[in-house]
Order: structure tokens, then sequence, then C-alpha cells
């Protein structure tokens, strides 16, 4: 089955001023999001440092790393099946049963491009067939962008041009959607920041 991933921990000394604001209620908005653009049965699985209180049906599995890090990423590829992985700072606008499809039927990790230095991958968005697993046996708790860097990946940007875009590079606050399915942020802004678009309130939610 596809399975959806994402992480939650409680902030501390490695977390950053812009992802200290991430709550249950991010967790639950990013699922429903999900639920409104897939069709695929799926199962959400929030990668998580402590038990969590949620009114969605999201599967917990806890964090191994004991202090958690943004390189606690790479541990959803633990699961080594078909999934989506992406932030909390993600939107989910339009339909992604293509991009699920691309997880269970390809076999190659695919990454988008950084808008800021297109020959290399960032990992805002993964779409992870089955048969990665070693990509988190082989991990040391490096930083997960640096990590999946080593790895071959296709492109998502070249799979599904123009529907993966950066809330920044993109300038989505002043273009809007431009046709996008997933809209992910890196640093800030994130969607708490945005409510007074109508976009963020009809798709985050």
């Amino acid at each position: 089955m596809l399975h959806i991933g994402t992480c939650l921990w409680d902030s501390n000394s490695k977390s950053q001023p812009f992802s200290r604001c991430y709550t249950e209620e991010w967790v639950e908005k990013l699922y429903r999001g999900f639920k409104r653009n897939l069709s695929h049965p799926f199962k959400f699985a929030c990668f998580t440092d402590r038990p969590r209180a949620f009114s969605e049906p999201i599967f917990q599995k806890r964090l191994v790393t004991p202090v958690p890090s943004y390189g606690c990423f790479i541990e959803p590829f633990r699961l080594d099946v078909p999934m989506i992985l992406v932030g909390l700072d993600t939107i989910i606008v339009g339909n992604i049963d293509h991009m699920a499809n691309y997880c269970l039927t390809e076999t190659e990790l695919a990454l988008p491009r950084d808008p800021y230095q297109p020959d290399r991958s960032i990992n805002g968005v993964a779409l992870i067939p089955a048969g990665h697993k070693a990509i988190f046996d082989d991990w040391r708790n490096e930083n997960d962008m640096e990590w999946l860097r080593r790895f071959p990946n296709a492109w998502i940007d070249d799979l599904f041009p123009g529907e993966v875009l950066s809330i920044k590079f993109h300038d989505v606050r002043r273009k809007g959607l431009q046709g996008a399915s997933i809209i992910y942020a890196h640093g800030r802004p994130k969607q708490n920041e945005l409510t007074g678009h109508d976009w963020v309130r009809d798709h985050w939610r």
C-alpha cells in the first residue's frame, strides 16, 4: 500500500526558528490535504519523538534518533514501502494520483531540483518506490538533503513539470498556484504566515 510520510518532534537545540511552529494540527492538515487530492488508498505515517493525540487516522512511528534533527527525514526510508515523503511545510493543492502511481510502479527515487542550484536535489517532496531501505540503513545522522544527494534520483521537475513548486522561488505569493499540485516551503514564509492568501485558506485546512 502507498504510504504518506512526515515527521514531527518537539523543538530542541537543533531546531531553527523557522521550524518551531509545528504541532499536531499541522500533521492533521497535511493528512487532509492528501485525503482530498489522492484517490489511491494510503496509510499516513508520522514519525515522531513521543506519542501524539491525533483526530485523524494517522499511524505513529517513533523516531530512533535520541535528539531529533532535520536529518530524521531519512528515518521513513526504513519502512521500505512505496511512499510520498514531505515536510509539514507542504500544501497539497491538486490531484496527485500520478505521483502515487510513480511510487507504486517505478523503481528510482525522485526528488525536485534545488530551485537555486538545479543540478542538485532538494527533498521538500520525495517520491519513493519500494526498495530504498539502504538509504536509512547506511545513514549515520547526516543532514537529510546532503545524504540524499549521494544517491541516484530522477527529477520530479522533469517527470511532472510545474507541478511541485517552491513558495519563495516560484513566487507563489504573487503568481498563484500556476497549475501546481504541491507547494513546499523551505525556511520562511510558511503557510501559517500566508493565511491572507485564498489558496492557503482553501488548501491548508
